[in-house]
């Protein structure tokens, strides 16, 4: 099998286990704790990746270990990015958490950029410009909509609509900035599974407390049994897609890979119509046409931004 068959279906099946990931999630946490969740998975997955870590290269977490505030920035962040995730695809549409939350991402690394972070992006043409306006667009009109009870799924009133949607918002924010200290701990010598477990320990502390005090009551009662399924079932639908994921990275480029990503929320919205407990929204499915649109244009605009810039520095 060709390279790049091999590494198209690597990225198909990213996006396919992201979005189911986040159907999974809104249907799960509507009768059991994120908190609960969470704690589980993450703490059985921050001990897999740290102590294969610990086995393989001790020299990585050493070198975390000596980087205290981005350790501890990696860790604040992901706390407040997970949480919000966590929070959001439980009380509006999966598709609509979905969306906002890449959404924010570009745009959150173009006001990094404004603000003098290294780690930002600039507009580099007008391609990523106009893509970045529809993306901006898109999210505006989801966010509409949903809070005027248009999507498909709001768990509540208005403020619960506003809440949801909030909430997507800030996990795009709280996202790219964790990629950001996650790329600093990378170029101290923290590998991509070191940072992935030791970015996990300060939520994993708050979701314990969480859960302790009762944050997320539920009536759903389980035993050591449950517990285990849950967990297994969680590890069954975080880890593979960041496996898949880096699997497409070493076959595929960054343009196919990030326009199979730009179909997500297609594949959201169409789970979840499996799923049954979203209703149909057309007005959602437009909103989800404008991002993708928004997100063809400037993913092509930053190829193009990309391939030029080694010309510019080689004249």
């Amino acid at each position: 099998m060709k390279p790049a068959v091999i590494g198209l279906i690597w990225a198909l099946a990213f996006v396919l286990m992201d979005a189911l990931q986040y159907v999974y999630f809104g249907g799960l946490f509507q009768n059991l704790s994120s908190f609960l969740f969470g704690f589980l998975v993450f703490s059985a997955s921050s001990i897999l990746f740290v102590g294969w870590t610990w086995f393989k290269a001790p020299e990585q977490l050493r070198a975390a270990w000596n980087n205290p505030r981005t350790l501890i920035a990696v860790n604040l962040y992901a706390a407040l990015g997970i949480s919000c995730f966590m929070v959001s695809v439980q009380l509006i549409e999966p598709a609509v958490a979905y969306t906002v939350g890449a959404g924010v991402m570009p745009l959150t690394a173009w006001v990094i950029h404004k603000l003098g972070m290294p780690e930002g992006e600039a507009i580099r043409n007008r391609f990523e410009g106009l893509g970045n306006i529809m993306i901006f667009v898109g999210i505006v009109f989801l966010t509409f909509i949903t809070i005027a009870g248009l999507s498909g799924f709001v768990r509540g009133d208005l403020w619960v609509a506003i809440t949801g949607t909030s909430l997507a918002i800030a996990d795009g924010i709280f996202f790219t900035i964790i990629l950001i200290y996650s790329q600093r701990l990378d170029r101290v010598g923290v590998g991509p599974a070191a940072v992935f477990g030791v970015r996990m320990p300060l939520y994993i502390m708050i979701s314990a407390g969480a859960v302790v005090i009762g944050v997320e009551e539920t009536t759903r009662e389980l035993d050591w049994w449950s517990l285990l399924t849950i967990t297994a079932l969680g590890l069954a639908v975080t880890v593979p897609p960041l496996y898949a994921l880096q699997k497409a990275v070493a076959y595929v480029s960054t343009m196919t890979i990030s326009v199979l990503t730009a179909l997500g929320p297609f594949i959201v919205f169409v789970l979840q119509m499996i799923e049954g407990r979203v209703d149909y929204s057309p007005v959602t499915l437009t909103g989800l046409f404008i991002y993708f649109s928004g997100a063809i244009l400037a993913t092509t605009g930053a190829v193009k931004g990309s391939v030029r810039q080694p010309e510019r520095s080689n004249s």
